[in-house]
């Protein structure tokens, strides 16, 4: 079976590149709030190229071979760097963003000379967690180094974040990150079997089965449709299977916890 995977850009995805770009060409502090599962930290880790920056801005206390295509291709732009709140420390968000702006200073150093002369945008997932003093680093390093941001949390977290006016004036956008309705949902799934080398073929009753039981027990959430795969990959390779059917789905649920 080809396990590669590829990241389907969802209407979603494509309204919250949008609302990126604008955060960073307006500089301003955006919302991002979404139900779970939605695909909110995958948009965003796609949309900064995180899986395949991460090692390279992050793996500090690694040796990390560093390509001559990946420096000129940081000399040449700046990048989005991508955090998830931390539970604990006050100022480990600002720690976390400048280790990163400094190691990507280092990697091209002729071309910037300031932790942040690298970063264009700088997304904070799980915002949710954090108290005031988080929301004040937050607020101060935005103030001191007008770097726009971008804050993502669970539907609510704009309302609690009205309730700290000093953060709160400086968003200019919000978003809702909506989970996919049945056309588009269908249209990944279609994605999804050949992922598994196979080809969704709605004339053929047993697929149309499948995929329609995947569309109910899913219901649009696209963590969920990743997580069943997951697991129908599994299923199928156990018992040496070459099509999905509605046992294969219902074995493949029965393996996951599903609230």
């Amino acid at each position: 079976m080809n396990r590669e995977q590829q990241y389907i850009e969802t209407k979603a995805y494509k309204q919250f590149e949008e609302f990126c770009d604008a955060c960073k060409k307006y500089k301003y502090i955006g919302i991002c709030h979404g139900l779970p599962g939605v695909g909110k930290t995958q948009a965003a880790r796609h949309y900064a190229d995180w899986d395949r920056l991460y090692p390279a801005f992050c793996e500090f206390d690694r040796k990390y071979e560093v390509t001559d295509e990946l420096t000129a291709e940081l000399a040449e732009e700046k990048h989005t760097i991508f955090i998830t709140a931390p539970t604990l420390g006050v100022n480990q968000i600002t720690k976390d963003i400048k280790k990163i702006g400094y190691r990507i200073t280092y990697m091209a150093r002729e071309a910037f000379y300031e932790w942040d002369d690298g970063i264009d945008l700088i997304i904070i997932d799980e915002v949710d967690r954090l108290k005031m003093a988080h929301l004040e680093q937050i607020r101060d390093l935005y103030d001191q180094q007008n770097v726009p941001l971008i804050l993502i949390g669970m539907p609510g977290i704009e309302k609690r974040l009205s309730r700290y006016p000093q953060l709160y004036s400086r968003i200019g956008f919000a978003q809702e990150y909506k989970k996919m309705d049945k056309i588009e949902a269908e249209h990944i799934l279609h994605y999804k079997w050949e992922e598994l080398g196979l080809e969704l073929q709605l004339a053929d009753f047993s697929n149309y089965e499948a995929m329609n039981l995947i569309l109910k027990i899913t219901n649009g959430n696209f963590r969920l449709i990743h997580r069943l795969f997951t697991q129908i990959e599994r299923v199928m390779a156990i018992n040496h299977l070459q099509e999905i059917s509605v046992d294969v789905v219902e074995t493949a649920r029965d393996s996951l916890v599903i609230g």
